[in-house]
């Protein structure tokens, strides 16, 4: 009799150790990839502690070249909470106002946007068109062009304010305000207001200088043909970085080495539109509410990159997942099945 309830005691912690969210994400990340729908890395971490961490597959098909944990992945618009950030540093010294109209800081743009201001660049109710729906696949775009670009429009989508309308071009305005007021270019500000006092040594900006990122992912669509990532724009878009990167910045947002504590609150309140409304963007983040707890998170996905960082500022949880198979990898429901084992 004693042999058979340490034969059920054994059983049942055997079962319990299994079902673990470490082991059941594990599980998930190594379905997906085993079905050649996840090549990239994960990381998963509560309260500081990082619970799952990983990379599976190919930085480069073609030589076999496995990803690890120092790879450099493209961002795409997970870039946006860089920017965002940056805007506010710059608000905290002082240097600028949300409310003022964007004319204060960029005399020569256009006429029909002087009225915009940076808040509202910030949260995507500006109104500014996009310039993705119409240059998506100019290759080594640069923030000029787009600001040309802008220039050839006779008038914002709607009235400042109006609506939320995800726009890029607002994200690039707000990096040339960067540089208007710091002096320096935008990847020379993020690299010595953010990635340097953080030590992201594996974080850089790609820009007009073309510089070179040693171990980096090559994006590739689902057919594993290179769809490599060709743009020079800022402020929208342009970093590469890692999970474990991305982890370190992450965890300063709670603390005050970036920002102080109640300026960075500003990021993670809503929009209230024109007529009372709300729109659940904040400043540089999708904002939404859980069961009394606030949900943060940001998508990104160009060429063949996709990236996701998804936080319980509650439980101080966050899901960080970066891949260079974008076409192949199901991302919403991948995110899902994650959110589910937390």
């Amino acid at each position: 009799m004693k042999h058979f309830f340490l034969l059920v005691l054994s059983v049942i912690v055997f079962i319990s150790c299994k079902n673990t969210p470490e082991n059941n994400i594990k599980e998930i990340a190594s379905s997906y990839n085993k079905k050649g729908a996840f090549n990239g890395a994960l990381l998963v971490a509560k309260n500081g502690k990082i619970l799952y961490d990983t990379v599976l597959g190919y930085s480069n098909f073609k030589t076999k070249e496995p990803l690890n944990s120092n790879t450099a992945f493209y961002i795409a618009s997970l870039a946006k909470p860089f920017t965002a950030l940056a805007i506010m540093q710059l608000k905290e010294q002082k240097k600028l106002s949300y409310d003022n109209p964007i004319s204060l800081y960029i005399p020569n743009i256009p006429e029909f946007t002087q009225k915009v201001t940076i808040r509202q660049l910030l949260n995507h109710t500006a109104g500014i068109p996009d310039y993705e729906k119409e240059m998506p696949n100019v290759k080594n775009l640069m923030n000029e062009q787009v600001m040309q670009w802008l220039a050839t429009k006779n008038s914002l989508n709607f009235s400042p304010g109006e609506k939320f309308e995800y726009s890029n071009t607002g994200y690039i305005i707000l990096a040339a305000i960067i540089e208007k007021i710091s002096g320096k270019s935008y990847a020379g500000f993020c690299k010595e207001a953010i990635f340097k006092p953080l030590n992201l040594n594996r974080t850089i900006v790609y820009d007009t200088t073309k510089p070179t990122i040693t171990n980096r992912a090559i994006g590739y669509n689902k057919n594993k043909e290179p769809d490599d990532y060709s743009i020079l724009t800022t402020g929208d878009g342009s970093i590469f970085s890692t999970t474990k990167d991305l982890f370190i910045w992450e965890q300063a947002l709670y603390g005050q080495k970036l920002l102080s504590r109640k300026e960075m609150e500003n990021a993670y309140k809503t929009a209230t539109l024109n007529d009372g409304s709300i729109s659940n963007y904040g400043f540089g983040w999708n904002i939404k509410e859980e069961n009394g707890q606030k949900i943060v998170s940001h998508t990104g996905g160009l060429n063949g990159y996709r990236a996701c960082i998804w936080r319980n500022l509650h439980e101080k949880t966050v899901v960080i997942v970066l891949t260079n198979q974008g076409d192949a990898f199901p991302l919403q429901e991948f995110m899902e099945a994650i959110e589910k084992e937390l």
